[in-house]
């Protein structure tokens, strides 16, 4: 029922810099499918707004360049405007939190406006603005797709920002898969319990030094898993973004855990139910 891409290669760059433009960017490496339930293409929007379009010697800049896939079939045409539609809402208000915007031309229509406010009130403003989102599908199912994407964005500060954002995607309904969608009822004790022994192994904590001592901030001091994650054949990956979980010091943390380990977990009628066979 499925097929297995090649793992998308995520490079979570940071670099702390002044006024300059970074130099790095982040790098997506496209994935390599050896068959597909779905056909789709990526599209691209590159654009640049500001004093730059007049002045090429100048550094006050709106930097746009975004690439994502847009399903064209293996649905209803329905689910696939569904699931496009929440393909860039779901970038947008993961790395954003933007809640005016639902999809990139209206999101780059915005930062565009705030950048012109910002050098009309400010003359000798001229630090450049970058945004850059790379996103790609990683995994294909017969009932699902997941989809990795890389933001990098700078708008100023004392360095850029990047987040990774990992969806899945039910191919019957078009919908965001949540954990509460793969999981039985009353799951979250026993699966953040067993994610924070794979949580600790990675960042060699023991258990008898709290997460809170390791410079790790969770509610509560309670490890619990997030909604940013994607179905990988049997396993989901999760992604905690710098500052979610700990300070932008520690960087990012990537965390897999394995399906097949949590099968009596696994909620029937679910995309991932052929796992408890």
């Amino acid at each position: 029922m499925k097929k297995l891409s090649a793992l998308l290669l995520l490079t979570l760059l940071a670099c702390e810099f002044g006024t300059k433009k970074p130099e790095e960017k982040v790098e997506v490496e496209p994935s390599a499918f050896q068959g597909t339930f779905v056909e789709y293409e990526i599209r691209e929007i590159g654009e640049k707004s500001g004093p730059c379009q007049q002045d090429s010697t100048s550094t006050r800049c709106v930097d746009i360049d975004i690439s994502y896939p847009a399903i064209l079939k293996g649905a209803s045409q329905g689910v696939l405007d569904t699931m496009n539609a929440n393909i860039q809402s779901g970038i947008l208000a993961y790395a954003f939190e933007s809640g005016k915007t639902a999809n990139f031309q209206s999101f780059i229509k915005e930062i565009t406006s705030e950048y012109t406010s910002v050098t009309k009130d400010f003359p000798d403003y001229n630090t450049p603005w970058q945004l850059e989102v790379k996103s790609d599908i990683i995994y294909q199912d017969s009932l699902y797709l997941s989809i990795a994407s890389t933001i990098y964005s700078y708008t100023g500060g004392a360095h850029a920002n990047t987040f990774q954002v990992y969806r899945s995607y039910n191919l019957q309904t078009g919908k965001t898969i949540k954990l509460a969608d793969l999981m039985e009822s009353g799951f979250k004790v026993e699966l953040n319990e067993a994610a924070e022994l794979e949580f600790r192994m990675a960042k060699q904590i023991p258990p008898s030094r709290d997460l809170d001592d390791e410079g790790y901030f969770f509610n509560g001091n309670r490890f619990q898993l997030n909604e940013n994650f994607a179905i990988l054949n049997r396993s989901l990956l999760f992604y905690f973004n710098p500052y979610e979980i700990a300070p932008y010091s520690l960087g990012g943390t990537l965390l897999e855990l394995k399906l097949t380990d949590y099968v009596k977990l696994i909620k029937n009628g679910s995309v991932i139910e052929d796992l408890k066979n």
